[in-house]
């Protein structure tokens, strides 16, 4: 947005670091120094560690720039949280290495091949392990393991580690001993000074075409400095907004007070994020409850649950006047003078009351274990709510679901079994004559498959077991896997030989022409 109103080519303050923005402070340059050490050095762990956006990933991407593809072969690789078992495979996935193997001998013989092969056509393999800080300890001994592939005491694989402050306290831990004594270099980042604060924010503006719009002043810098520590993404994200802010404000010079304005507005932005999440936390924390006569508590209510509080949840009773007929409700007895007494029992002299008696069902027998089962007079299931169980709710719910199924699992053993129909006889019978002729076929394709090794039976044989003729042919190529390694081995060492045979010729040589000319001296002086 504001690129067009100030004539720039770009964005100059970008997060995203971009290693044509490199700028050589004291600090940064001193780190690219001991990197470049260690390429020299092509052996060990190099270590570089500062604080968030002290510049760590500039670095690597100004050094990877740097790089001379032709000698070098360079991978990045950004961790999480890489297990040790995880390691070889994102190493091998980070330098696009296919292993033909499986398992772990499968993924460390690819990355030996690549090794090797690296090493013949004269190229070292360097791995730049960036967020170092989140690898475990055993991952770190296990990248330490990678490393000892070397061929006649010469290493093929060199790790550089990138990361925060913290790594430094992880390597002086007593188990990283051998691991701390591979580095042979390490370095801390260190903040821009003032100086040098004003002279990046100039050198990111000069890229893309700045011509003193806007101009800064010297206490913009200062405050700049003051307010970022001297760390460059904090600059970029601080000089990002002024140059916003210049543009909708149609400014064309930044001073103190706006850099302090722009402060401002971030401060409220993020004490804004601040309490917004702060509610979100407080609303997923909040608890509403009903207190109850009994102690329980319902949800629902403003109480709040102590721990020797049970929770209860209320269901939605049922409606007796849907579930049941509307002659005679669920829950109602007929009225006494509705009970019209037989002639035995007008015989037998009973009173209204003592007929209603008499004529009540008889109570269950037996009384069911767990309470949510509970049958009511009609013997239909009670339903949850009428039932109050200090049980969870998802007991509750299991509980009412394993009392249907036993319900519809009684019902259909008092069911009376469907007769057979004449198809369902005649597809037992087909299928009983048809499974004998199918297996003496199948024993009899296996046993000519064993007994033949014709070309045309060979196919087959393949297709009935896969996994045979694939470990052959994995273990051949293994074989020729070796083979070629062995024979790179010998071409080195031939080539050594030659090597020396040359150099003892040459001197060979030069000492003849050496003694030719004292000769044709001696020769001359006579």
């Amino acid at each position: 947005m504001y690129e067009e109103f100030f004539g720039f080519s770009g964005a100059p303050f970008r997060l995203n670091p971009d290693p044509k923005f490199f700028f050589g402070s004291r600090s940064h340059n001193k780190a690219m120094a001991y990197l470049h050490y260690g390429l020299k050095q092509a052996e060990g762990f190099i270590v570089i560690t500062g604080p968030v956006g002290a510049g760590k990933s500039m670095i690597i991407g100004h050094l990877l720039d740097q790089l001379n593809r032709s000698n070098v072969v360079a991978a990045h690789l950004v961790t999480s949280s890489i297990q040790p078992t995880e390691l070889l495979s994102h190493i091998l996935s980070t330098f696009r290495i296919e292993p033909e193997g499986e398992g772990r001998s499968g993924q460390l013989e690819a990355l030996e091949d690549f090794l090797f092969d690296q090493m013949n056509r004269g190229r070292r393999v360097l791995l730049i392990l960036d967020e170092a800080q989140n690898l475990p300890i055993d991952t770190l001994e296990e990248l330490r393991m990678l490393t000892n592939i070397d061929y006649e005491g010469t290493p093929l694989f060199q790790v550089f580690l990138v990361g925060q402050p913290e790594f430094r306290d992880t390597l002086k831990k007593p188990n990283m001993e051998q691991l701390s004594q591979r580095v042979i270099a390490s370095y801390h980042l260190e903040a821009l000074s003032e100086k040098e604060t004003r002279e990046y924010v100039e050198h990111r503006l000069a890229i893309v075409g700045w011509n003193k719009n806007p101009k800064f002043t010297d206490d913009a810098f200062k405050t700049i400095h003051q307010q970022t520590h001297g760390r460059p993404r904090r600059i970029n994200t601080l000089c990002n907004r002024v140059l916003l802010h210049c543009s909708i404000e149609k400014k064309r010079t930044v001073d103190q007070s706006m850099v302090q304005t722009v402060l401002s507005e971030l401060k409220a932005e993020s004490d804004h994020a601040e309490f917004a999440e702060s509610r979100q936390f407080a609303a997923k924390e909040e608890i509403v409850d009903v207190s109850r006569s009994d102690g329980a508590v319902e949800v629902g209510s403003d109480s709040p649950v102590r721990a020797d509080q049970k929770v209860v949840v209320p269901f939605p009773k049922s409606n007796p006047e849907v579930n049941t007929p509307s002659a005679i409700k669920r829950d109602e007895k007929p009225a006494v003078s509705d009970v019209k007494p037989t002639s035995g029992d007008a015989a037998k002299g009973l009173n209204p009351a003592q007929l209603e008696e008499k004529n009540k069902p008889p109570a269950p027998k037996t009384k069911p274990a767990d309470p949510a089962l509970a049958q009511n007079a009609s013997g239909e299931i009670a339903p949850m709510a009428s039932i109050e169980s200090p049980l969870s709710v998802l007991d509750q719910i299991k509980a009412q679901k394993k009392g249907i199924a036993i319900q519809q699992s009684a019902d259909a053993e008092h069911r009376s079994p469907e007769p057979a129909t004449l198809s369902d006889v005649a597809n037992a019978i087909a299928s009983a004559t048809i499974k004998e002729p199918k297996a003496i076929a199948e024993k009899k394709n296996i046993k000519k498959s064993k007994t033949t090794v014709g070309a045309k039976e060979r196919l087959p044989l393949m297709m009935s077991d896969p996994t045979g003729w694939r470990q052959s042919v994995v273990k051949s190529i293994s074989d020729i896997r070796s083979e070629l390694r062995a024979s790179h081995i010998d071409v080195e060492k031939l080539r050594r030989k030659l090597g020396d045979v040359e150099s003892k010729r040459l001197q060979g040589r030069a000492k003849i022409v050496s003694s030719l000319a004292e000769a044709e001296r001696i020769l001359k002086n006579l």
